[in-house]
C-alpha cells in the first residue's frame, strides 16, 4: 500500500485515524503498532513476517548487547552478530531479487515478491539502534509495543526519513496531539501528495518520452531535457513522499526530521547532501564513514573511507554497476570539494558554485536512471555530442514546445519562491484568505485523486 492510492486515502487513512484518536492514551502506541502492521500486511504475508521477525530480532538483540556492555569483547560480538544478520537479511531481500530479475522470465517477475517495501530504510534503523546501545548513547527499549511502533510506524517505514531511537523514543512517551497540529499535518500531506501525483508523475511522462527516443533521434538538447526531467521527477516524487510522511506523523502527534530541503538551491555537493536525503547521509556518516576513517577524514585513509562508504551507499540503492559508479562519482566529488579545492571554491560567487553544482548533479542522475554503467556512459555521450539528432533537432524542439511549461513549472516549484508567495497570500488571518486556502487545497486533492484514478505516470522511487 502506498500513500498515493485510493485504498489508502479513502479506507486505511480515515479508519486508522479514527481508531487512533478514539483509543485511550495508554493504548495509543499499541493501536499505532497494529495499524502499522496492517498497513504493511497489504504488501503480502511474507513481507510482514520479515518485518516482524526483524523487530523481534533487534528487540532481543538490543537487550543482549546491554547485558554484555561490561564485557567489551562479548558486547562487540553481540553487535556484530545482530547487525550482521540485519545486513545479511537486507542484502538477501534486495540483491537476491535483483539477481533473479537479471535471470529474466518468470524469475524476473518473482523479484518483487522477495523485496519487502521499505526494507532499505527500516533495516538501517535497526542497525543504528543496536550500535547506539553498544555506544551507550541509548538504553534498549524494554517495552516491545513501543519498540515495534518506533520501528514500524507506517508514515516513515516505506521511505524514511531515518529517525534514531534516541530522537523518537521520547516522542512515543507522550505524542503531542492537537487540532492545530492535525490540521497542519493534513495540509502538509496534501502538499506532498500534489508534488508526487501532479508534478512528479507528469515529469515522469516527459522523462519516459525522452528515454524512448531511438539513438538516431537523440540530440544534445533532448538528452539534457531528459536528465533535468528525471532530476525534477525524483525531487517531486521522493520529496513529496517525505512531505506526506511528515504530514501523517504530525497528525499522529509526532515530528520527523527534515529530509529534503530544496536541493535545487545547493551550491556544493556537500550542501546538496545536507538538503537531499539528509538523514541517509547522516546515517552513513555516523555508522560507516567516521568509524572507517577513525575521526581523521583527510589524507589517503580518509579518501579510502569516503570511497568505500559511497560504494556501500551505491549498493544500498541496488546491485547495478551504474549505482557503484554513481557512488564512486560522489566520493571523488566530495573529497575534491572538501579536501583539495575547498578554500578556492568557497571564494567563488554563489551563482558560479550553484551552476557547476547543478551540472555535476545532472550528470550524476544519469548513472541513477540508467540500467547499467555502459548505458549511462552512452547517455552521457548523447549529452555531450548527441546521437543522430545532433545538437538540436525537430524532436527536441517539439519536446520543448510540448513540455516547456511543465519544465518551467517544475523548476519554479522546486524553489521556495512559490511556497513563500502562497504563504504571504493566505496567511493574514482574514476570512477570505482562509476560504481561498481551503478552496486551493480541496482543488489540489481532487486533482490528485483524478491523477491517481487515471494511473498516468504513476511511479514510486527509492522504495
Amino acid at each position: 500500500m502506498t500513500f498515493d492510492s485510493t485504498i489508502f486515502l479513502f479506507v486505511f487513512l480515515p479508519v486508522s485515524f479514527i481508531l487512533y484518536y478514539v483509543t485511550p492514551a495508554k493504548f495509543k502506541t499499541l493501536t499505532l503498532a497494529l495499524v502499522s502492521v496492517l498497513f504493511y500486511a497489504w504488501g503480502g504475508l511474507l513481507h510482514t513476517l520479515i518485518l516482524i521477525g526483524a523487530v523481534f530480532l533487534n528487540y532481543a538483540g538490543g537487550m543482549m548487547v546491554e547485558r554484555n556492555l561490561k564485557h567489551t569483547k562479548r558486547a562487540r560480538n553481540a553487535v556484530m552478530l545482530i547487525a550482521g544478520i540485519d545486513v545479511l537479511l537486507l542484502a538477501v531481500c534486495k540483491w537476491a531479487g535483483q539477481i533473479l530479475g537479471m535471470a529474466g522470465g518468470s524469475l524476473g517477475d518473482s523479484r518483487y515478491f522477495l523485496v519487502p517495501l521499505g526494507i532499505s530504510f527500516f533495516m538501517l534503523q535497526n542497525i543504528s539502534y543496536i550500535i547506539d546501545i553498544y555506544r551507550e548513547e541509548i538504553t534498549p527499549q524494554r517495552n516491545l509495543v513501543k519498540f515495534s511502533a518506533m520501528i514500524m510506524m507506517y508514515p516513515k517505514i516505506t521511505a524514511g526519513p531515518l529517525v534514531s531511537a534516541g530522537e523518537f523514543s521520547g516522542q512515543l512517551e507522550k505524542p503531542k496531539l492537537s487540532l492545530g497540529k492535525c490540521s497542519e499535518g493534513l495540509l502538509f500531506f496534501v502538499r506532498g501528495l500534489s508534488k508526487k501525483v501532479i508534478l512528479g508523475n507528469a515529469l515522469g511522462m516527459l522523462f519516459d518520452t525522452v528515454i524512448a527516443l531511438p539513438d538516431s533521434h537523440m540530440s544534445v538538447v533532448s538528452a539534457w531535457v531528459g536528465s533535468i526531467a528525471f532530476a525534477l521527477r525524483i525531487y517531486f516524487t521522493f520529496g513529496g513522499y517525505c512531505d506526506m510522511a511528515e504530514g501523517l506523523s504530525r497528525m499522529l502527534g509526532f515530528t520527523l526530521p527534515e529530509n529534503v530541503n530544496y536541493p535545487i538551491l545547493s551550491t556544493g555537493i556537500m550542501d546538496f547532501w545536507s538538503r537531499w536525503m539528509a538523514t541517509l547521509w547522516k546515517w552513513f556518516c555516523s555508522y560507516v564513514y567516521l568509524p572507517l576513517c577513525g575521526g581523521n577524514p583527510g589524507g589517503a585513509a580518509g579518501f579510502l573511507s569516503l570511497f568505500w562508504t559511497w560504494v556501500i551507499i551505491g549498493l544500498w540503492h541496488g546491485l547495478n554497476g551504474s549505482f557503484v559508479v554513481w557512488g564512486i562519482y560522489f566520493a571523488v566529488l566530495l573529497y575534491l570539494e572538501g579536501f583539495v579545492f575547498g578554500e578556492k571554491l568557497s571564494k567563488l560567487p554563489k551563482v558560479i558554485r550553484w551552476f557547476f553544482t547543478m551540472l555535476l548533479l545532472l550528470v550524476s542522475w544519469v548513472f541513477f536512471f540508467c540500467g547499467s554503467a555502459g548505458e549511462a556512459f552512452s547517455y552521457l555521450r548523447f549529452m555531450l555530442a548527441g546521437g543522430g539528432g545532433g545538437f538540436i533537432d525537430a524532436g527536441a524542439i517539439a519536446l520543448l514546445a510540448d513540455y516547456g511549461v511543465l519544465l518551467a513549472a517544475g523548476i519554479l516549484f522546486a524553489t521556495p519562491l512559490m511556497s513563500r508567495a502562497y504563504e504571504w497570500l493566505v496567511h493574514g488571518g482574514k476570512q477570505w484568505q482562509t476560504v481561498v486556502n481551503c478552496v486551493v487545497y480541496v482543488i489540489l486533492f481532487v486533482l490528485c485523486v483524478a491523477g491517481i484514478v487515471s494511473g498516468e505516470g504513476s511511479v514510486n522511487l527509492y522504495f
